[in-house]
């Protein structure tokens, strides 16, 4: 059914009262000259290693003058790695030809301390924004801002254009919410319960599309999802596009339904066909092939102690489901997939990641990392 078609139906909101505290994870995966297929990932307590997915190895590790990585993304030039970190607050640059830490800045001040939820640098490459609140710590409190977005101006380093976050938005459950720019870079998309477009000059909100994200958030120090918050970045997604799994119900008798959208960032519209009912728990986000052909989502069913964790594949101009597959649940993982679409990847929280064949759905090895992975995501450098 096409978009417009659609819109009645209500987002079902998904939410957990507080954010997952544990560690999370964001990997970036590039093609080098020399035809490696590098992986990033940010480790424990502040290392990013890089793993040759070719050859199955951990090759080398950048250090990091500051905290554990909180949010890790790739600059539009895929020239660069931006992390901002958790205690000190502070934002990184990293340099990937080099493998070298390029410049620290935090906007922290004082009594005074900025946090971040999510980060994404828009197409210039000149602002990174992202969710801050301020938090100012007095003699016998603290006093907490109510959440902002933001624009942080990289060569300034400072805070340029700010907006209050609609106070009709819950952030509740959110850690590192997925975002997205348009082309132009004129909007910002950012999805939590529903998906919410920011027009990038106002920092106000220009739209919101009542579809739901279904990565369920967890409870605090309790891992109740094993996933993620922040989505994984697909390697071959079309530029401009987002494909993705996403929740909604009808306006009658509100059954929840999840279905698989496809949106134009840049003009701001979205089919969504709807699937089947919704009867996981969580789901995370679709990662396709080279010919978008097949998708790929990770889906958790049950609770601690009691949970069954599948991999389910899509035929994507049919949108229906054709294979499935059960593997051991991790406390909690990431999910990515090669740039190639042969090799589906799930690590962290750990120091192992394990190598699945894509069209077989069945493991091929495991690497020792020899590192505590702690964020997650995967992003490729063309």
């Amino acid at each position: 059914m096409r978009t417009e078609r659609r819109l009645a139906l209500r987002s079902v909101i998904w939410f957990l009262p507080a954010a997952l505290l544990a560690g999370a994870t964001t990997i970036a995966s590039a093609h080098a000259a020399d035809g490696q297929q590098l992986i990033y990932l940010a480790s424990w307590p502040h290392q990013i290693l890089i793993f040759d997915s070719v050859e199955e190895k951990l090759v080398d590790t950048i250090q990091l003058d500051s905290d554990v990585t909180q949010s890790l993304v790739l600059s539009p030039d895929k020239r660069r790695l931006y992390a901002s970190t958790a205690k000190d607050n502070s934002i990184v640059t990293v340099d990937l030809a080099t493998r070298k830490q390029m410049l620290k800045f935090s906007l922290d001040s004082g009594n005074r301390s900025t946090r971040f939820l999510g980060l994404a640098p828009d197409p210039s490459g000149k602002f990174l924004y992202s969710i801050a609140t301020t938090v100012t710590k007095l003699a016998d409190r603290y006093e907490i801002e109510a959440p902002k977005l933001v624009a942080i101006d990289i060569e300034t380093q400072k805070i340029t254009r700010a907006a209050d976050f609609p106070k009709d938005e819950s952030l509740a459950g959110a850690w590192r919410p997925q975002m997205k720019f348009s082309p132009d870079g004129k909007y910002l998309y950012i999805f939590l319960n529903g998906i919410l477009v920011f027009d990038t000059d106002t920092l106000k909100l220009a739209k919101k599309i009542d579809l739901a994200d279904p990565h369920v958030p967890g409870f605090a120090n309790v891992v109740f999802n094993p996933v993620e918050e922040e989505s994984a970045e697909d390697p071959n997604e079309e530029p401009g596009k987002l494909t993705n799994v996403f929740i909604s119900a009808d306006p009658y008798v509100h059954r929840a339904v999840f279905g698989i959208a496809k949106i134009d960032l840049g003009s701001l519209t979205f089919d969504f066909t709807p699937v089947a009912p919704a009867t996981t728990l969580s789901m995370t986000p679709l990662l396709i092939t080279p010919d978008h052909q097949i998708g790929y989502t990770a889906v958790i069913n049950g609770t601690p102690g009691n949970r069954r964790c599948e991999f389910w594949a899509f035929d994507l101009p049919a949108n229906r489901r054709t294979m499935t597959a059960e593997f051991p649940c991790r406390p909690r993982f990431s999910f990515g997939i090669s740039s190639d679409g042969k090799h589906l990847y799930l690590y962290g929280a750990g120091f192992e990641i394990e190598v699945w064949n894509a069209a077989t759905l069945t493991i091929e090895s495991t690497i020792d990392l020899q590192n505590d992975v702690t964020m997650g995501g995967i992003v490729v450098v063309r």
